[in-house]
Parts: C-alpha cells; sequence; structure tokens
C-alpha cells in the first residue's frame, strides 16, 4: 500500500507545532517567532528596505506589509521614505532593539533544548531538508 503521509501537512503541522513552542517561550519579550525573525533581519541588514527585507527572509511585500505595520504600532521599527517616494527604509527603535536583546535568550533556550532532544545530527539533518525544500524549483516537480 501506497503511504499516504502528505510532505506538505506533515512539514505545516511541524511548523505550527515549533510555532507555539517558540511564540510561547517568547512571551515575556512580547513579540512572537515571526517578529523576532523581521525584527533581527531589520538589524542584520542595517536598514533594509521593505524590497530588500522580502527578498531576504522570502516572504511576499504584501504579507510583510502588514507585518511591518503592526510592528510600527508596536513601536518596534520605523519607517522613512528611501531614495524615492516608492521605497521605504526600515529601522528598529529603541524599543524594537529592547525587544530583540529581550528575546534573544529566550529563543535561544528553545533552540538549545530542541537541539537536546533530536541531536546535533538529527538538528543538522532537519536543517538540511529544509534548505533543500526551500530551494526546490518548482518546475522541476510541477513541469
Amino acid at each position: 500500500m501506497t503511504d499516504l503521509r502528505c510532505l506538505c501537512i506533515e512539514v505545516r503541522s511541524a511548523a505550527q507545532t515549533l510555532t507555539r513552542l517558540y511564540d510561547q517561550a517568547l512571551i515575556p519579550a512580547g513579540i512572537t517567532v515571526t517578529q523576532l525573525s523581521q525584527l533581527n533581519a531589520i538589524y542584520q541588514l542595517s536598514e533594509p528596505t521593505v524590497s530588500q527585507l522580502s527578498k531576504a527572509i522570502g516572504l511576499d511585500r504584501s504579507t510583510l506589509g502588514r507585518n511591518i505595520r503592526l510592528l510600527e504600532s508596536m513601536q518596534l521599527l520605523t519607517s522613512q521614505i528611501g531614495q524615492d517616494a516608492r521605497t521605504r527604509t526600515l529601522r528598529l527603535t529603541k524599543k524594537g532593539m529592547a525587544a530583540l536583546k529581550g528575546a534573544a535568550p529566550l529563543w535561544a533556550s528553545v533552540q538549545s533544548r530542541l537541539t537536546q532532544k533530536l541531536g546535533t545530527e538529527k538538528r543538522e539533518l532537519l536543517l538540511e531538508l529544509m534548505a533543500d525544500l526551500a530551494a526546490t524549483d518548482l518546475r522541476e516537480i510541477n513541469p
């Protein structure tokens, strides 16, 4: 009999479980793991444009725009008109930097516990598999 487990559903289910785990751990920092990821990317990219951030984190601009508006309303970042009126540059506020710094040890604790649970080899294999899936050219699968 054919294995009927759907790869998509299995990965999504695991992602939802991991998201809940990280979000619960980050409650004291007042942000979610998605917000942490976006704040960290803005920090690492040093005042990126929305387009640069979208490309770096692999999120479509419309979803990212909603997330940016929420982070702005939380006073964690500011956006300014860039070199031309069509671009916006993103910058963390002092409150955003504090949230990022406060969340880092909470995030690191979850990372450490997950690595202990999986073991280093499985963790590395999981990261490799996820990178392979993320890099998949859909034309190879759906000609």
